[in-house]
């Protein structure tokens, strides 16, 4: 754990190199010390389309699930961290958003074969 999941607007996917996306995430996820490096996972998803008020949209958004039991102080720090990679990106415009959402503990189930 945690679940890094990427998701942008396809139409800015020449602004940037994914390769190197997925590792700024997993490396911002590392430095938070929350998680083993082994546990950390990073997805990435294009979006073919997205509206914003009926219009057309350009963004990045992330969505890390962790295992619930961490402070809200905590998870905003993650939040922030992962905002400065996507800042760090300069694209030309875009939409930039990081959200953290808790996976209950007591009904998670995973296995490695």
């Amino acid at each position: 754990m945690p679940h890094a999941v990427v998701e942008y607007s396809q139409d800015i996917e020449t602004q940037f190199e994914a390769q190197a996306l997925m590792q700024a995430v997993h490396m911002s996820l590392l430095s938070s010390a929350q998680f083993a490096e082994k546990d950390i996972k990073v997805r990435l998803y294009g979006c073919d389309h997205a509206l914003v008020a009926g219009e057309s949209a350009t963004f990045i958004h992330i969505t890390v699930y962790m295992l619930s039991g961490r402070s809200d102080e905590t998870k905003k720090a993650i939040t922030e961290h992962l905002l400065e990679v996507l800042k760090g990106l300069n694209l030309a415009s875009a939409s930039l958003s990081v959200d953290a959402r808790d996976l209950d503990r007591s009904v998670y189930s995973k296995v490695t074969i």
